[in-house]
């Protein structure tokens, strides 16, 4: 798949080619595996889990060598802020692209992500406003929790301290969760992969076999309306790549490749290849076999 034929990361310069590749090697090994959704998964996993914990450790640090200063805290509290929107977004779609099985409870996982979110943005925004009051040095009318006698400070020290509390224990959540995650989506991809080898080595050559003698006898002028002669396609299913670079290539580069793996002459990884696709093709031939009984 891809080959180590450049010097040189730059496809956009054809000068630097060793020689002549096929069209399929013009993806790179950084362009295949970054499209892995599981590395990517398990790097904004690994981005979650880690500012999860980070979260209390910075701000306890700041506190303890500065004291509570309202506008530096609400400054980390920010970045965070955006941090955690963008890893758990990119986690989230990730694990949709993945499809594993999810409990109930993982299924809730988006929903409870947004509010979460939602109580990160209203403790920084409440340490914002005790910080701008700070600045001006002046109460403001929007800082609601004077109304019940509570200080800018002890404000600051709950939202801190309660934010602190919810990160450890969803550092330790994330960790446990999303370390399953990766174990079923794992098995299940070891599990298309054994379906795949198998289909290759026992299945495909017995539809093979049993097309070619259901066709053999079909009339030139009836094959372009023929269900099975189309569905067949030379043995072939069409695009068989989940991969977005390798989606890139022509039908015929496409075709060779495949032809490839059912010669056991090239491999693929499973998660490149659209093993649903590939099952649900196999069982439509197997209809349209059925019909010429």
């Amino acid at each position: 798949m891809a080959l180590p034929v450049f010097r040189s990361r730059d496809l956009g310069k054809p000068q630097l080619l060793l020689r002549e590749p096929d069209a399929m090697e013009f993806a790179t090994d950084y362009e295949i595996f970054d499209g892995d959704p599981l590395v990517v998964f398990i790097a904004f996993s690994v981005s979650v889990t880690w500012n999860l914990f980070l979260f209390p450790l910075t701000l306890g640090l700041t506190i303890a060598w500065g004291g509570s200063r309202p506008g530096i805290l609400a400054v980390e509290m920010a970045v965070f802020l955006i941090i955690f929107i963008f890893s758990f977004d990119m986690r989230n779609k990730r694990i949709k692209e993945l499809q594993p099985y999810l409990t109930r409870e993982e299924v809730a996982w988006p929903y409870g992500g947004i509010v979460i979110l939602g109580f990160y943005a209203i403790a920084t925004i409440i340490v914002l406003i005790a910080a701008l009051a700070s600045l001006l040095q002046q109460d403001l009318s929007i800082e609601l929790w004077h109304r019940w006698g509570i200080s800018d400070s002890h404000a600051i020290l709950f939202v801190t301290k309660f934010l602190c509390v919810v990160s450890l224990l969803l550092g330790t959540y994330t960790t446990n969760k999303d370390m399953f995650i990766f174990f079923k989506t794992i098995a299940a991809e070891k599990m298309r992969n054994h379906w795949l080898h198998t289909f290759f080595a026992d299945e495909y050559p017995v539809l093979q076999a049993r097309v070619g003698t259901a066709i053999s006898n079909l009339p030139e002028e009836a094959k372009n309306f023929d269900r099975l002669y189309q569905l067949w396609n030379d043995g072939f299913p069409g695009m068989i790549w989940t991969h977005p670079v390798l989606k890139q290539a022509s039908p015929a580069q496409v075709q060779k490749q495949w032809k490839a793996l059912v010669s056991k002459k090239g491999g693929a990884l499973s998660w490149i290849v659209d093993v649903p696709r590939v099952a649900t093709w196999a069982a439509q031939i197997k209809d349209a076999l059925a019909e010429y009984k």
